[in-house]
C-alpha cells in the first residue's frame, strides 16, 4: 500500500503469509507494526527503550540508562542490572553497607520481602547451603592455593546510624589457620561484636583449627 514505508499507517502481517519487507538499507515503519505470529530474526533486534508484554503494558523489560537493563512488573521496577554489572532487586541504585561498595548483589525492601530463602527438597538428611569460596587466582575459575591467615569468608551485621549503613555491630569471619595443601584446609572462626560507643567490632571468641576456643572479655 502507498505510504507504508515512511508513512503513519498500521501494517498487519498475517502469520504463514509470504509478505516480505525489504530494502537495500533497511525498512523504516512510522507508526505501529502489528504481526500476528512469531518474529524470527537472524540478526540483532534493536529497541529504543522497552519490550512490553502484550495486554499487560505495566510489565516489561526496559533499558533506562546506558549499559543498564531493568525488569518491571505491575508498574514497579523489580530487578535491575546496572552499568557496574550489579544485580539490584527492589532498588534502582547501589549503596554501601558495612563499608563495602563493591557488592554484586543487593536486595532492598520496605517489608519482610527483604530476605533470601533457601529451600532444598530431597529425600536426604542434608539441607540448603550458603557457601563462601576464596582462591588467590587473578581470574575467575582459578584455584591458586590460599595461605595461612587468608580470610575465606565474612558475614557483616550493620545498622543505620542516622547517616549511613557503614557502622558494623558484629561480624563472623573464617580464616585459614595453618598451612593448607591438597585436601588439607585448616581453619578458624572469629566472632566479633561492637561495644557501646565504639565504631568497629572487637574479637570476642576465636575457635582455632584444633577446636580450642579463646574468649575475650572487656575488663
Amino acid at each position: 500500500d502507498s505510504g507504508i514505508f515512511g508513512g503513519t499507517n498500521t501494517v498487519s502481517l498475517a502469520a504463514g503469509g509470504t509478505t516480505r519487507l525489504t530494502a537495500d538499507t533497511g525498512v523504516s515503519v512510522n507508526g505501529t507494526l502489528a504481526v500476528t505470529g512469531a518474529i524470527t530474526s537472524t540478526s540483532d533486534l534493536t529497541v529504543a527503550e522497552k519490550v512490553i508484554h502484550a495486554g499487560d503494558t505495566d510489565t516489561f523489560v526496559s533499558f533506562p540508562a546506558a549499559n543498564t537493563v531493568s525488569v518491571e512488573t505491575g508498574g514497579s521496577e523489580a530487578i535491575r542490572v546496572d552499568s557496574s554489572q550489579r544485580l539490584l532487586i527492589g532498588t534502582s541504585s547501589s549503596r554501601a553497607v558495612g563499608g563495602n561498595t563493591n557488592k554484586l548483589f543487593q536486595i532492598e525492601s520496605t517489608g519482610a520481602t527483604s530476605g533470601i530463602a533457601l529451600t532444598r527438597n530431597s529425600a536426604t538428611n542434608t539441607a540448603s547451603m550458603l557457601s563462601f569460596g576464596k582462591s588467590r587466582a587473578a581470574s575467575n575459575g582459578g584455584t591458586t592455593i590460599v595461605q595461612d591467615d587468608d580470610q575465606l569468608g565474612r558475614i557483616n551485621f550493620s545498622g543505620a546510624d542516622g547517616t549511613d549503613l557503614l557502622s558494623e555491630a558484629a561480624k563472623i569471619e573464617a580464616f585459614v589457620d595453618g598451612t593448607p595443601g591438597a585436601n588439607d584446609m585448616p581453619g578458624r572462626l572469629v566472632f566479633s561484636t561492637t561495644a557501646d560507643g565504639a565504631a568497629s567490632p572487637t574479637t570476642r571468641l576465636t575457635i582455632d583449627s584444633t577446636g580450642k576456643a579463646t574468649f575475650t572479655v572487656d575488663a
